[in-house]
């Protein structure tokens, strides 16, 4: 064996103990989103009833019976679903973290085994990768824990085939229809794979119109064609058929051109889940309101992308229409709707790989310029920076998470872990109303001895926005817990996300009607003040100001990471000066006053009702 295989082979190695490294870190992770659990309830629904989800046993507030398009949502996901829920019966939680592990990996280890396998060396192929690997296992892993983790490996095959179909390969023509017929039944994600085919078909359409009209004399890629085509329609091949995709695309379509109007006019509102729902907020709301610094990478790496289909362009003097339209949509799509931001990591860390690999081709082209011939390298060498300085700025706050290992605590601890046992040993008398973040997971802990009031699901709107108006405690907010007949609440004391204080457990302090009798690990369990919970308020009642002491414990515990968050530290603040600590309170005020000034403070907006 000569010198270069075993130096490329040596490259291999460190590629892989890479890739295991970032799969450690991943497993190191708690079960962290929120909409898991009922994934997983649902699951084993089907598992147990041998047929597709039709109905919500669920939820109590769900109008009965189901409207189509509630029954289409639900089944919408019922093959990943049960994927996920089999994992967990093999080998419990562990099962799912490990395959979460999987997810993430993969896609960065299909780009680099493509890239090398295109003739690009190792080296080069780690570099590229690099970043994705580490923001997809650092910042986003709770992405990849349902079945919208298949989703973000599987358009990374998408792209990988259609490539494979523009070059004629027809192995493609038959793995593609059955990949999308799978994908359609795993995750409503294959709509975004549907969105990228008819991209790529457009792009080839046009570029073959194009090459008619300068006479160049080149025939369609029926190849492409027929395979493009059978992708769409092994898409319809799922419970839902077209309809899902077909909704889904004008429902998305009519929120955009509605944000146009409502930018416009500067007026108007959207939806409740587009307001309310993180992965509905564009990404510049998460760098300005939520701190995401580290998106100043991603933005970055976009940026170079992009400057290498422009360089790429002008070195062949055409540009490559099918890869620009995908780019441009996909770089769009993350920067508008969060969710979108796995797709792109994934994809454009592709594009950056067969760029560098095209660029190549140019070297010649390059030095008669007076251009380095290692002009590819360069940016590959600029991946591997941004990698660099993105570990740097966020080692100190997740130093734990890069130590590889298998997580003591499967559960995050910001689910009400501890409120959950409360009720499963004193048994409080439903109906329950809880917050909307935790539905899933109470789903997944309490049912079938409580329904929840809401969850991920989000099922009816006017449900949706009658439990907002509660956790805010809009005005009227009384008088809905009682239209519901509620008897007991389970909320948060602080948004775990922002840090913001939770309105309704402040305004439930001042109110005679309700009593306190569980608070802990960010979370409280009030009741009604009635005969039938005389014996638990008895037993379990507790000072109301201990809401006020779990807010400044649960801010602290955020500080911890984030010492100088303005939002962190005025939240708690309040909940000092509601303690009666005004000197302290005032000492975090004085550090942060273009914060004070134009602030809205939860403690004194609320009065009882």
């Amino acid at each position: 064996m000569d010198a270069n295989r075993i130096k490329r082979w040596g490259w291999h190695v460190l590629a892989l103990l890479f890739f295991a490294y970032i799969f450690g870190m991943t497993t190191n992770f708690s079960l962290n989103d929120p909409d898991l659990w009922w994934h997983l309830r649902t699951g084993q629904q089907t598992v147990e009833t041998r047929s597709i989800p039709h109905d919500d046993p669920f939820s109590y507030t769900t109008p009965r019976p189901l409207s189509h398009a509630q029954v289409e949502g639900l089944r919408a996901h019922w093959l990943g679903q049960v994927i996920y829920f089999s994992l967990f019966n093999i080998d419990g939680l562990a099962g799912v973290i490990i395959f979460r592990g999987f997810l993430i990996v993969l896609p960065m280890l299909t780009i680099y085994f493509w890239f090398v396998d295109r003739g690009g060396k190792p080296w080069t192929a780690l570099a590229i990768v690099s970043l994705g690997a580490f923001m997809l296992a650092t910042e986003l892993f709770y992405a990849f824990e349902r079945p919208q983790g298949i989703s973000f490996l599987l358009s990374v095959f998408l792209i990988i085939l259609l490539e494979e179909l523009r070059q004629e390969k027809r192995l493609a023509l038959v793995i593609l229809p059955l990949m999308m017929v799978f994908w359609s039944n795993a995750h409503a994600g294959f709509i975004v794979g549907n969105v990228i085919i008819m991209l790529y078909l457009t792009g080839e359409i046009i570029t073959w119109l194009a090459g008619r009209l300068r006479k160049s004399g080149e025939k369609p890629n029926a190849v492409f064609f027929a395979g493009a085509a059978l992708g769409l329609l092994g898409s319809g091949a799922n419970p839902n058929g077209f309809t899902l995709m077909y909704k889904y695309l004008y429902g998305l379509e009519k929120m955009f051109m509605g944000d146009i109007s409502r930018a416009i006019s500067r007026s108007g509102d959207g939806g409740w889940v587009q307001n309310v729902v993180l992965e509905f907020k564009p990404l510049i709301y998460f760098y300005k309101e939520l701190f995401y610094r580290w998106l100043i990478y991603y933005w970055i790496f976009t940026g170079v992308l992009l400057l290498m289909l422009v360089l790429k362009y002008w070195m062949k003097k055409r540009i490559d229409l099918t890869e620009l339209l995908t780019v441009c949509f996909v770089s769009f799509f993350a920067n508008y709707y969060a969710r979108g931001l796995m797709f792109s990591i994934v994809i454009l860390s592709f594009y950056f790989a067969k760029s560098v690999i095209e660029l190549k081709d140019f070297k010649r082209r390059f030095m008669s310029l007076g251009l380095s011939r290692s002009l590819p390298s360069l940016f590959s060498t600029t991946a591997a920076a941004l990698t660099l300085f993105f570990v740097i700025s966020i080692y100190a706050p997740l130093s734990w998470a890069f130590k590889p290992g298998f997580t003591k605590q499967p559960i995050t601890p910001w689910y009400p872990i501890s409120a959950v046992n409360f009720l499963k040993s004193e048994r409080i008398a439903p109906p329950m109303y809880n917050f909307y973040t935790w539905g899933g997971f109470l789903i997944w802990a309490l049912y079938p001895d409580y329904q929840v009031f809401i969850d991920g699901r989000a099922l009816d709107d006017t449900t949706n926005r009658i439990a907002d108006s509660i956790l805010k405690a809009f005005p009227g907010w009384k008088q809905e817990l009682n239209a519901f007949n509620i008897n007991f609440l389970l909320v948060p004391v602080i948004f775990r996300e922002s840090g913001h204080i939770v309105p309704i457990s402040v305004a439930l302090i001042t109110d005679k009607d309700w009593k306190l009798v569980f608070v802990g690990n960010n979370s409280a369990i009030f009741v009604r003040n009635a005969a039938q919970n005389r014996n638990i308020i008895n037993e379990f009642g507790r000072d109301k100001n201990d809401v006020y002491r779990e807010i400044v414990s649960t801010e602290n515990i955020l500080l911890y990471s984030d010492p100088d968050n303005p939002i962190y530290n005025i939240n708690k603040a309040d909940a000092l000066a509601g303690l009666g600590y005004t000197k302290e309170a005032q000492n975090i005020y004085d550090r942060f006053p273009s914060w004070v000034r134009d602030r809205f403070s939860v403690i004194k907006s609320i009065a009882p009702e």
